[in-house]
């Protein structure tokens, strides 16, 4: 089953306390997988990826 996370979800797994920053200097590279009007969704497995490949101190397994 596909997992959804929204921009907050996003921006908090990224270590950001606010969803600007994400938007101001990431949503271009990574755009999102899913957007319906204004409201915006990435796979986990994409944002397993961002993580990954920008911050990989804040990087874990997932178990």
């Amino acid at each position: 089953m596909i997992k959804w996370l929204n921009l907050r979800e996003v921006t908090a797994e990224c270590g950001f306390k606010d969803t600007r920053t994400f938007k101001a200097h990431y949503m271009n590279k990574y755009p999102p997988d899913r957007q319906i009007g204004n409201r915006k969704w990435w796979k986990r497995t994409t944002v397993d990826f961002i993580i990954k490949t920008e911050f990989p101190d804040n990087y874990r397994e997932e178990e």
